[in-house]
């Protein structure tokens, strides 16, 4: 192969690309282009574009940017050859390497790799032997990934950490903790089994300066930049404390699998209670239908009706109407009719009556009022155990021969219900009381003041109801905001 193309010397372009550069230190690829550059200089090539991409397969099958733009210069004639440091940074894929090869035989484009010399395409054999280290160089893909699968499975098996990024949570090794970021997750834990949300959570931890751990995110033309981290959006931070290796569990594709090797951060019985709240159909996470009020839908309507009371919820609109024809925040009894209240007077009035009850010397003693939890903790625990224990003897006896596949699922189904009452009782055994942190504070306004509108609501929920009455006829004195002898306080708890 000459110098020369058509009596001009040949354009050439160096392509070079690494699979797996999770450092971003892009050696490699720096490596790939000194050694192309100096096998042009050699040749006495002119090299019009280098065309580099970090961090990308071949293999996989996603978008090579910079590989296309290659491709679209050599469609166009803006260059003569192709230099590479081996046919797999070009290829892996028999598709891609095929459709290589009918572009630059059509155009007649000179490939030259560092470690394998030149294609001469202009002969059968020639063509053979490149297909031929196409169809090797895949089967070596291939392998590679079982061989990595297989290890991957093997450890599954055992329980063991399967690598990849560091876990929030954990050092980089995956097993041990890192109690640093711990702590903050057995807190959001806690705050979500107490009624708080997980924006509040969210927002706790961006003032406490908790960020994700660093990760080198995709750039636009595929590359990775540079490590960074960032703060914690509500959805991310749901996920997180969603996640199965929080309690020393194993998980295939969100699928709980069986007990890690490393250690629980939060108790097993506290994150199945967590999972329960967070995937409960009930809860709102949606911005638009966050509520803004202490008491819509908690509040109930006290009119008389049919010798008793209505017992509906009163809901919160700003249609009220106020001085001067002003919209204002009221609730109003969900039957559209009975009672109607303005809602700012009536929060505080309810804010001030808990806060005066959780400030009394006796408050300590509501936190032991509540009744026995009817779980028995160490019992579900202990099905737990045993039902997955069951799991793994039938497993066992079906995959050595011991009982037909028939039996095998009748008997594994009823292992795996016993398995979800066991863990439907270990998520109601550990909802957390309400109260705790705010019982017996030494500031329990301020204390109040510091968690958010669902724990706010919770609190109110486990101490008393607040049941509305319809407003007396005729105008309230002046400065009166709130008729408090029409709302009737029924306390739950001492």
């Amino acid at each position: 192969m000459g110098t020369y193309h058509d009596g001009k010397r040949l354009r050439v372009i160096i392509y070079c690309r690494i699979s797996d550069d999770r450092e971003g230190r892009g050696a490699g690829v720096a490596r790939q282009e000194k050694d192309c550059r100096a096998r042009a200089e050699r040749n006495g090539w002119d090299v019009v574009a280098v065309f580099i991409e970090n961090d990308l397969s071949a293999y996989s099958g996603k978008r090579r940017p910079k590989y296309e733009q290659m491709l679209g210069m050599l469609r166009a004639g803006m260059a003569d050859a192709v230099l590479a440091l081996t046919p797999k940074r070009l290829y892996r894929r028999i598709g891609d390497a095929f459709d290589f090869f009918d572009l630059i035989t059509e155009q007649g484009i000179h490939v030259e790799t560092i470690k394998q010399g030149r294609y001469d395409l202009t002969t059968a054999e020639g063509r053979r032997d490149a297909r031929r280290a196409a169809i090797d160089g895949q089967y070596e893909s291939e392998e590679i990934g079982e061989r990595v699968r297989d290890a991957k499975a093997q450890t599954a098996a055992e329980g063991g950490y399967r690598g990849g990024p560091r876990p929030f949570g954990y050092e980089a090794d995956g097993m041990t903790i890192r109690e640093s970021e711990a702590r903050y997750l057995r807190e959001a834990a806690e705050a979500v089994l107490a009624g708080a949300s997980i924006r509040s959570i969210a927002r706790e931890w961006q003032e406490a300066g908790v960020r994700t751990v660093p990760r080198r995110y995709r750039q636009e033309d595929g590359t990775r930049g540079e490590p960074r981290s960032r703060e914690w959006s509500p959805s991310e931070l749901r996920t997180l404390l969603l996640r199965h290796r929080n309690a020393g569990l194993l998980s295939h594709h969100g699928t709980e699998v069986r007990a890690a090797a490393w250690p629980a951060i939060i108790p097993e019985p506290v994150w199945r209670g967590v999972v329960a709240k967070l995937k409960d159909p009930a809860r709102l996470t949606a911005v638009s239908n966050a509520r803004r009020w202490l008491g819509s839908g908690l509040f109930r309507c006290a009119h008389p009706v049919d010798g008793g009371e209505c017992g509906l919820p009163v809901r919160c609109s700003t249609s009220g109407t106020g001085a001067g024809h002003r919209h204002v925040a009221a609730y109003r009894c969900s039957s559209g009719a009975h009672v109607t209240r303005r809602a700012q007077p009536l929060d505080d009035y309810v804010k001030a009556v808990v806060i005066a009850r959780l400030s009394r010397k006796d408050a300590v003693h509501l936190l032991a009022q509540r009744e026995e939890d009817p779980v028995d903790l160490a019992a579900a625990d202990a099905e737990l155990s045993a039902a997955e224990q069951r799991l793994r003897e039938l497993a066992e006896m079906f995959g050595d021969g011991d009982m037909s596949k028939a039996e095998y699922q009748a008997a594994a189904a009823k292992a795996r219900e016993r398995k979800r009452r066991a863990e439907e009782l270990l998520s109601l055994a550990s909802v957390t009381n309400p109260l705790v942190g705010l019982a017996g504070a030494a500031d329990v306004k301020a204390e109040w003041e510091g968690i958010d509108l669902s724990r706010q609501r919770a609190v109110i929920d486990a101490l008393l109801e607040v049941w509305v009455l319809p407003a007396r006829r005729g105008r309230m004195p002046k400065g009166v905001e709130l008729d408090v002898e029409r709302i009737d306080i029924r306390w739950r708890q001492g």
